[in-house]
């Protein structure tokens, strides 16, 4: 573990997610899924490749924006770098993500998600 503090940087659509989900960082994952993921039509891709640490509870929040965005008519799709900690928290939990940001690109409403888990 990197021991780095959480941070979240919001770039065209792009959620950037790094260092560590902790009790600061699942309030403030929250908050941004919330404001920027759940309005009618809305697209946020969240990018969790560079986050250190991610415990259940920041699952549940990623869980329970998913399931907010569904609900509202928008759409989250979540990314994580092959061999990350996200990657492997996120398969492990079945949550539907990305391999890549190439992979959304152009594609977040032509495809949906990789599974069709739903979370």
């Amino acid at each position: 573990m990197f021991d780095r503090t959480f941070t979240a940087d919001l770039t065209d659509q792009t959620l950037t997610v790094r260092g560590e989900v902790d009790d600061y960082g699942i309030i403030a994952l929250r908050n941004l899924l919330a404001e920027h993921g759940s309005a009618p039509g809305a697209r946020l891709v969240v990018d969790l490749s560079d986050v250190d640490y991610l415990p259940s509870v920041g699952v549940g929040v990623l869980t329970r924006g998913l399931g907010a965005a569904r609900k509202a008519g928008a759409e989250i799709v979540l990314v994580a770098r092959p061999g990350t900690v996200a990657q492997r928290v996120l398969m492990v939990c079945a949550l539907p993500y990305r391999e890549s940001l190439d992979e959304v690109s152009g594609q977040l409403s032509d495809e949906g998600p990789d599974t069709d888990l739903l979370a």
